[in-house]
């Protein structure tokens, strides 16, 4: 019945369009008291006030007071199309955005490193010799095989065992970036909860009505400015951890310990996970580049004497040069493969003659004695290659290596031999120096025919000027080699013996003192350079040299533990990515501009962000003060806190 009487009342207040006032009134009194009941919660949040009443046009029905004791049994029920519960979509923000978006270019740009050598020579391969390039494929088509070499190399690089250095980019830069992120957001947080209990320490104690009257006196400057400018901000709370600015020192410090921690995990992670990479070669590059830093700050300082800027960079090249083509001389297996190959084929030393010093040293080869059939023979067979007496590379009857056999029969003069190796290495090396300065011409064809158009007489000469000079710096390195070694056999010895008096055999003469002043001599030639290619020269040669000399430790009598050996490339690693990605966020003229466009690109640093950093860095503005609080007053307040507490 009651039912029944509702749906009439319903129906009647349709038919009529609106309600009376009475009507309304007598519903509005009947829910007033179910208002009522509970009592209003302190934390009340106030209701939206209903809407407006509606245009006649809309013909809607009103409640009647049993349809609304009726809503009041089932409150969901009538106001289910009144609340529309409208998920939003997931925002990222715009940091994490760039953080990920690095994780991809850096991961791109190692596969691009790992990929594109292999790349080059699989085409080079194929366009000299196509039949001797996919040889292995069996009844395929040619272009079907090389294309399918192509695609080994791609799937190569992306594989879980391949991926090396993009695995190690993508978890030095994208961590770092992430971790910069998280720590900078965890420092908000803690210097504003440091911030909200020091107010609520302040009402506490107004409550307690205890008056700071008696300490009044004793308050220092910098304590009555961090009041000031926390009392400037009580109406923060605990969500307003974005609106704190930190102070440059810290953001700084923040950008060390994010690069640290991230490249140390890069570098666990390799030696973990792809242990069949050598992360070393990494490692030593980083270093160098962290050194450069350390350089570029020295210079602009004036630390050390002023010959220091000059030709620092020639006394690096000396060094790491002598440290290379002594190891390549001696132990070719503490350089990496690749560079000890390359030199091996622009020095065109015949392998037996490299044997022969190597057993010199070793005293596995003695003169003028009887030698084990392995090695007795080495010279007689270069003799028989190079049309010469059989008995010029007899150990046993010869005291010491005639000149003209260490030449391999090219001339009897040393100076003859040198300015031959220097033509023959002038040569070759235009043929590797002319594509290079020519790279330029082919990444931007428009801009150079601007200026082949403009100046053609100036701009070929310059490229050519520029090869003659890469190439003469080329063929001098090696003809110094072999001079240093040429001098020490003829001019050093000789003189020696005439002052002491006594006989040397080619067990001293040849023993390491030739090559070692040949190796010496050779980095003379970076002068030929101009200056800043000569630091570009430098920062070359040092991670390779540095190779050698870890290698030399690790493989030494000395050599240490594997896991100690991890652990130091892990801390050399961390250390140098560390100070070149600070560098790089907070003084970009200190890294080289050849690492800076490149890790800007991928870090996601645009160039304008070097002044504001200065600016903001040296002298912070006066808005930047009244709208934030400082970390620094705030980290100064726990300090203060804690010195009380203790005393």
């Amino acid at each position: 019945m009651m039912a029944a009487r509702a749906s009439a009342d319903d129906h009647a207040d349709h038919a009529a369009g609106v309600s009376s006032p009475a009507q309304q009134s007598q519903t509005h009194t009947q829910k007033q008291p179910a208002d009522t009941e509970s009592p209003t919660p302190q934390n009340h949040i106030e209701a939206p006030s209903p809407p407006p009443q509606e245009s006649l046009s809309t013909k809607q029905p009103t409640p009647t007071p049993h349809s609304s004791s009726s809503s009041k049994a089932h409150p969901s029920s009538s106001h289910s199309h009144k609340k529309k519960h409208v998920r939003l979509p997931i925002q990222i923000s715009p940091e994490l955005v760039s953080a990920f978006r690095v994780c991809i270019r850096s991961y791109g740009v190692g596969f691009v490193f790992a990929t594109a050598p292999k790349l080059i020579k699989t085409l080079i391969a194929f366009i000299t010799n196509p039949r001797k390039a996919t040889a292995a494929a069996k009844g395929n088509n040619v272009l079907t095989a090389f294309l399918g070499s192509l695609l080994t190399v791609l799937k190569d690089g992306t594989s879980a065992r391949k991926d090396g250095m993009s695995m190690l980019l993508m978890i030095t830069l994208g961590g770092y970036k992430l971790l910069e992120i998280f720590l900078t957001k965890g420092m908000k947080k803690a210097i504003l909860a440091q911030h909200l209990q020091r107010q609520q320490q302040e009402r506490l104690a107004a409550t307690s009505g205890s008056v700071r009257a008696t300490t009044a006196t004793s308050v220092s400057p910098e304590e009555e400015e961090t009041e000031k400018e926390l009392k400037a901000h009580r109406h923060w709370t605990r969500h307003d951890s974005d609106k704190i600015e930190l102070a440059a020192d810290l953001r700084q410090r923040i950008t060390m310990m994010a690069s640290f921690l991230s490249s140390a995990g890069a570098i666990v992670f390799m030696h973990r996970n792809r242990p069949q990479h050598a992360t070393i070669d990494y490692s030593l590059f980083a270093v160098v580049r962290a050194l450069d830093v350390f350089g570029h700050v020295a210079v602009k300082n004036r630390w050390g004497p002023s010959w220091l800027g000059t030709y620092g960079a020639v006394a690096v090249f000396v060094l790491s040069c002598t440290e290379i083509m002594f190891s390549w001389l001696y132990a070719p297996e503490r350089l990496p493969g690749p560079y000890a190959f390359w030199i091996t084929r622009m020095a065109r030393m015949d392998k037996r003659l490299l044997e022969t010093l190597r057993g010199v040293k070793s005293d596995a080869i003695q003169f003028e004695q009887q030698n084990p059939p392995a090695v007795s023979n080495l010279l007689i067979g270069l003799c028989h290659d190079l049309g010469m007496d059989p008995k010029m590379g007899d150990f046993e009857l010869r005291r010491q290596i005639p000149c003209e056999l260490v030449h391999q029969g090219i001339a009897k003069s040393c100076e003859a031999h040198t300015g031959y190796r220097w033509i023959q290495g002038f040569m070759v090396s235009t043929g590797i120096y002319l594509p290079v300065h020519l790279l330029p011409a082919l990444l931007s064809p428009k801009a150079f025919f601007n200026r082949l158009r403009e100046n053609p007489v100036g701009t070929v000469s310059s490229t050519l000027l520029a090869t003659a000079r890469s190439s003469a710096f080329l063929a001098t390195y090696i003809a110094l080699i072999w001079y240093g070694i040429c001098t020490w056999r003829s001019k050093v010895m000789p003189l020696t013996m005439k002052v002491t008096g006594r006989r040397y055999t080619s067990n001293v003469i040849d023993n390491i003192y030739g090559p070692l002043l040949g190796s010496f001599m050779c980095g003379f030639s970076v002068l030929i350079e101009k200056p800043h290619r000569r630091a570009e020269m430098a920062l070359y040669v040092l991670p390779r040299a540095m190779y050698s000399m870890w290698s030399r430790v690790m493989t030494g009598s000395w050599g240490l533990n594997r896991k100690v050996e991890m652990t130091g490339e892990a801390l050399m690693y961390a250390v140098s990515m560390s100070v070149l990605l600070t560098g790089m966020a907070w003084n970009r003229e200190m890294v080289r501009p050849s690492m800076q466009g490149l890790l800007g690109w991928m870090l996601e640093i645009k160039r304008t962000r070097k002044s504001k950093t200065l600016k903001h860095a040296g002298h912070p503005t006066e808005e930047t003060k009244k709208s934030a609080i400082e970390d620094k007053d705030a980290l100064a307040a726990v300090e203060r806190e804690r010195s009380s507490s203790a005393h």
